[in-house]
């Protein structure tokens, strides 16, 4: 039960992210996390695993309001149309703000209310953006202006079981995303569009081949963040080999380009729920001749013992936590609005929670 010295973490979202953030949490007697959820089994779930939850919009302010007093944060781990609500809520409250957000909208919603915030505000702490956005600005840091630095990060089922090698283990709608839209990239220091689906490749990666072409969304901050200072940055996505024949099937031969909502519910419905998956991150960095790699290889197991179940929301879990526990200790730099700059590798490891996407991996 919470005691007067635990720190109220307020999640909003109970799915697989917002679930393992309140296990992570709540793992920890420093922390006291209360999951909002508008699907009320999904409340009694969360309330039959000793977790601690209500039934609450993440889109009702006053619901919000009342839910977040004596709250040092919230994080929001709910779809993309739950993002400003849940910033404007925090704003409103006074407290630290976080999200997994991906979508480019969403994300411009939260910049403007963090505008001249007194608490910060930090957008995007998932795997991607998040904890890849940390890595590579580590890498950019240590490798001066004339590198090159391509990121590639897969989320992949554990072992390949259909045609597209794919599953259901995130938000479908923000990966038809990273599918549709143009992708921000730095060429010869130079912020440059580049189309998704593109520029296909293959990867060998601890012996394993795999296909890696552009996404859109993961290093936008990024990119604008160091054009005229970097010479080159682009994100791949990584699938199985096959993987990006059939998407472009669906997307270019069917139309389905056109008609986004046939897509996302054909997935939605044609695609087997996955927890068994892994995460692959291999960063390579060019200057002149030389070339450097990191790889970093996460499976549930390596995140958790007690409860290994999907690699990905445990990776999204532990970084948005160890930067919400920096944040609330106010070791984060500055107020407002904060680039993933100013919450380097070297902060987050002042964390407790960061240790788990360290080591063991």
């Amino acid at each position: 039960m919470p005691t007067a010295e635990t720190c109220k973490i307020v999640i909003v979202g109970g799915g697989r992210s917002g679930t393992a953030i309140a296990r992570v949490f709540g793992a920890d007697r420093a922390f006291s996390p209360l999951v909002l959820d508008i699907d009320y089994d999904r409340v009694r779930l969360l309330q039959a695993e000793g977790l601690n939850a209500a039934q609450v919009s993440g889109t009702d302010l006053n619901g919000m309001g009342q839910a977040l007093k004596g709250a040092a944060a919230v994080i929001c781990a709910a779809p993309p149309s739950v993002v400003p609500s849940a910033a404007q809520a925090a704003r409103a409250a006074g407290c630290v703000y976080l999200d997994l957000c991906e979508d480019p909208k969403a994300l411009r919603a939260v910049y403007e209310i963090a505008a001249g915030a007194e608490t910060p505000f930090a957008p995007g702490c998932g795997l991607a953006p998040g904890l890849i956005s940390l890595m590579v600005d580590d890498l950019v840091t240590r490798s001066g202006p004339e590198a090159e630095i391509t990121a590639y990060v897969g989320v992949l089922p554990a072992k390949k079981t259909n045609r597209l090698g794919y599953g259901n283990m995130w938000d479908i709608e923000a990966l038809i995303a990273e599918y549709t839209q143009p992708c921000a990239a730095l060429a010869d220091g130079k912020v440059v569009g580049l189309a998704p689906l593109d520029n296909l490749e293959t990867v060998t990666i601890s012996g394993e081949t795999f296909e890696a072409f552009t996404t859109s969304g993961t290093l936008d901050a990024l990119v604008s963040h160091y054009e005229g200072r970097l010479k080159g940055l682009t994100f791949k996505t990584l699938r199985y080999h096959g993987h990006l024949d059939y998407i472009s099937f669906l997307l270019d031969d069917l139309g389905l380009s056109k008609r986004l909502y046939l897509m996302r519910n054909l997935l939605l419905t044609g695609l087997e729920r996955i927890e068994d998956d892994r995460v692959i991150v291999h960063l390579t960095c060019c200057v002149g001749a030389q070339e450097r790699t990191q790889t970093r290889l996460f499976s549930p197991s390596s995140l958790s013992r007690q409860t290994p179940t999907s690699a990905l929301a445990h990776i999204s879990a532990y970084h948005v936590c160890s930067v919400a526990d920096i944040l609330v200790r106010g070791l984060a730099p500055r107020k407002g609005l904060l680039h993933h700059g100013d919450l380097s590798l070297e902060i987050l490891s002042n964390s407790a929670f960061s240790k788990a996407l360290f080591t063991n991996a």
